[in-house]
């Protein structure tokens, strides 16, 4: 080894700056091979996986953006559905029905003479259920019984409203009173795989007289 050192002192000026050079290049070579490079690589990688996961975040929210409007649009259909139900059922229910109606014959003040369920009538997606029902009452009476019928939750339409004086009313020791005949007519949603069971016939009456 001193023999190496001192062939190296008694070199020329030249060749030892040549050799430091040369000794530098050759550190530096090998830092690049060894090390940076292979830092050059992971941070190649870490850029290729930052833009992977932007992509994949801005996928994220991409499909979380329609997810909540597609979820937000399931509600606001059920809601819409529901409200439907409520004005357009599935099942007819007419018994209810009737004493809902009944309800307001009596918060009226009114007497019924009679009411008798008709056969049902298919149109399209609903089915209507038409109830002839006749009352007996004040003008004011008959009035204030249509208004409550219009604010019930069920769809309810009065149609072939007839009125003429009661029998028996006008005289001195009577009020004149008006008979009100028409057909209140209900809506059933027409369910097309429902079986049909055996239904009140046409002309079933569903209950008859009363008084106020």
């Amino acid at each position: 080894m001193q023999p190496l050192f001192d062939r190296i002192a008694a070199a020329p000026l030249a060749s030892k700056v040549g050799g430091l050079v040369l000794a530098i290049v050759l550190l530096c070579a090998g830092y690049w091979y060894f090390w940076y490079s292979d830092m050059q690589d992971q941070l190649t990688d870490l850029v290729h996986q930052s833009q992977k996961l932007d992509t994949e975040k801005a996928e994220y929210e991409r499909r979380k953006h329609e997810y909540l409007a597609f979820r937000n649009e399931v509600n606001g259909l059920l809601e819409e559905q529901k409200e439907l139900l409520r004005v357009l059922p599935k099942s007819d229910d007419i018994e209810q029905f009737i004493e809902n109606v009944q309800a307001q014959v009596e918060l009226a003040g009114l007497t019924k003479v009679s009411s008798v369920r008709d056969a049902e009538q298919p149109v399209e997606m609903y089915v209507k259920i038409p109830i002839r029902m006749s009352l007996v009452g004040s003008y004011h009476q008959i009035n204030h019984f249509f208004k409550n019928v219009g604010d019930l939750k069920r769809i309810v339409n009065i149609e072939d409203l007839t009125m003429s004086p009661s029998e028996g009313s006008g005289s001195l020791t009577a009020p004149t009173l008006l008979k009100a005949s028409f057909v209140a007519t209900t809506f059933m949603f027409e369910d097309k795989g429902r079986h049909a069971g055996p239904g009140k016939p046409a002309g079933t009456s569903i209950s008859t007289g009363g008084g106020r």
